[in-house]
This record gives C-alpha cells, sequence and structure tokens, in this order.
C-alpha cells in the first residue's frame, strides 16, 4: 500500500474503519454506534469524512461498506494494531493489557515503522489479537516469494 503514512485518520475514525472492515459488506450507522456508545449523529459525521477521504462508500439510511481503498487501509490498520500488542506482549504485558494499550498508541505507529518493526520481528504470523496479515510491500523475499 504505497503513499500512506499511517496517520491519515483520527484514531476515532481509524477505530470505525477497522470496525467496519471486521463486520464486512455493508454496516449500518446505528450499529457503529451502539458498538461504540456513541450518538448515531456522531458517527454519520465522522463517516461523512472517511467516505470523503475515499475510504468508504456511505449510503445514508442504508449503512457503508468499504472502497478498495479501504479495506487494504483496514487491513493496514488491524496489521499495526496487531503487531503493536505482539510487541508489548513480549515485553511482559498480557495479552488483553497489551492489546488495550497497543490501541493507545498505534496511531503513533508510521506505515513505514509498522514495516520495520514486521521485519524485525520476523514477519509474525500471530499475535495476542489475532493472525497478522501481511502487505506484498513489507513481506516479500527478494526473489519476491511472500513470506
Amino acid at each position: 500500500m504505497q503513499g500512506i503514512t499511517g496517520q491519515e485518520l483520527s484514531s476515532k475514525k481509524a477505530e470505525y474503519l477497522k470496525y467496519i472492515h471486521m463486520q464486512g459488506d455493508v454496516v449500518k450507522t446505528t450499529e457503529i454506534a451502539a458498538h461504540f456508545s456513541v450518538a448515531p449523529s456522531t458517527v454519520t459525521k465522522a463517516l461523512t469524512e472517511i467516505a470523503k477521504a475515499g475510504y468508504i462508500e456511505h449510503t445514508p439510511y442504508h449503512g457503508v461498506r468499504l472502497t478498495l481503498t479501504g479495506a487494504e487501509y483496514a487491513r493496514f490498520l488491524i496489521r499495526r494494531h496487531r503487531l503493536v500488542a505482539l510487541v508489548l506482549s513480549r515485553h511482559g504485558l498480557e495479552p488483553e493489557e497489551a492489546c488495550r494499550e497497543a490501541g493507545k498508541i498505534e496511531q503513533c505507529f508510521s506505515k513505514d515503522l509498522t514495516d520495520r518493526m514486521c521485519t524485525s520481528l520476523g514477519h509474525p504470523m500471530m499475535s495476542v489479537c489475532g493472525e497478522i496479515e501481511h502487505d506484498h510491500c513489507c513481506c516479500r523475499t527478494p526473489g519476491g516469494d511472500r513470506r
């Protein structure tokens, strides 16, 4: 995924994008609002901004779905979260605590730093939060094979 820094969205908008990705196809605004315990109007405002950035298609009264760019970006956000949680768990945090603390600091990790962490960790497949999906930019051997 070229051309991203990892800081294109606020942490709350990034959480919405990850949630939409994990729910699949079309997700209703009210479902997102209920999950995050916020007013639907708050979610609608954020989704409008995320749609303007090109990450989702928002159809009022029907819901949202990720664009191809949005799905790719959401996969990066999830990968970054899981790598940060893995690093924290390797430094003594319990799995739930590592996942929770990763959520507090992951926004500070750029795409470049995330790729470097992944490489230094040997391109791990699992984190305390789940499977780590690798992208083609970070996880290819010199011969082009996927790790």
